[in-house]
């Protein structure tokens, strides 16, 4: 998506007023004060001004789990907006409870995750902190150390090799799941490899070495073309694949990635394609694909040029539609 010219929006400027802010030419507002943030009450008067004053712009919003219950989520569900949510679960069940929610009202979110959180962190502490984190689907994931001048280096229980180890696997996280865009496949996609995403992420850090496109060669997933990102995807899913032994898969995983790939290309930077697929994008997107081999078994190939575009509706909203021509 085009950020457009950006704003960090403070609570003191909340009587300032939407409106002027959006005649500055404003596209996208980052929300990121915990005076605005960290107080429900506070919370939902914006957001019910942000609906009402400016509700054509996009909202980037910081806000901790706790904030957010059924009303929270019903009208952020009204905004254009992307939510920043530290990982956070001392209680475990009640933060699932609300990533629910958030599952539930089709909301967009994402998580800050510490690389090393405390004295008392180890490796072991930061591959589950990374495999809870995908198990809730979030859109994508941040790892604020990872652009950290002065990087952690140890503590007592966290070794600057085991450091490195996880600093790289955090990169490669960034790299293969948020620049990637894999959240609609990601789980179906890992789980025929019976390895944790932890697992999957620290041999994709070796691969990224060995391909000098690693955290200290300065590479930058962002910085280069989604499609670029899903044929590096693409390369290392059929080496897993080949290695597991269940390389008979991926025809269907390769086809699942392409296409939800050129859809996130279309939303992304509104690039329209033709592609050619082996299977038809309805069992693409079906709820089969969550079990590859029963998929693979009980669905045809069937080979099929498809145009993927924007479509208009009679009311004249656009959405994304494809075709097979």
């Amino acid at each position: 998506m085009n950020k457009g010219i950006e704003y960090h929006f403070s609570s003191t400027e909340v009587e300032t007023g939407l409106k002027a802010i959006c005649e500055k030419g404003v596209t996208r507002l980052i929300v990121y004060d915990p005076k605005l943030t960290g107080n429900k009450e506070k919370l939902l008067n914006f957001l019910h001004a942000a609906i009402q004053d400016a509700p054509q712009l996009f909202y980037s919003i910081y806000l901790q789990a706790n904030l957010l219950d059924k009303e929270v989520c019903s009208i952020l569900s009204e905004l254009f907006c992307s939510l920043q949510l530290p990982l956070d679960y001392i209680d475990r069940k009640s933060f699932l409870r609300r990533i629910d929610l958030l599952n539930r009202y089709g909301l967009v979110f994402g998580f800050d995750i510490d690389v090393v959180a405390n004295k008392t962190d180890t490796i072991k502490l930061f591959r589950d902190r990374i495999d809870f984190a995908l198990s809730c689907y979030p859109n994508h994931l941040d790892f604020p150390q990872l652009d950290e001048k002065d990087k952690p280096t140890s503590t007592g229980f966290f070794s600057p090799r085991d450091i490195s180890l996880a600093m790289d696997c955090a990169f490669a996280c960034t790299v293969f799941y948020s620049a990637g865009r894999a959240v609609p496949w990601f789980q179906s996609v890992l789980k025929p490899l019976k390895m944790k995403a932890s697992s999957f992420f620290s041999d994709f850090a070796e691969w990224l070495r060995c391909n000098n496109c690693s955290l200290q060669t300065g590479f930058d997933g962002f910085s280069i073309p989604h499609s670029e990102v899903e044929r590096m995807q693409l390369i290392f899913l059929q080496l897993k694949y080949e290695e597991k032994k269940v390389v008979h898969l991926f025809p269907a995983v390769k086809e699942i990635v392409r296409l939800n790939g050129a859809f996130s290309r279309l939303a992304g930077e509104g690039e329209e394609c033709e592609m050619e697929l082996d299977f038809n994008p309805q069992d693409i997107f079906s709820p089969y694909t969550e079990d590859l081999p029963k998929f693979v078994e009980n669905v045809c190939m069937e080979h099929c040029k498809v145009r993927v575009y924007t479509a208009i509706s009679p009311e004249g909203e656009q959405y994304p539609e494809y075709k097979i021509v």
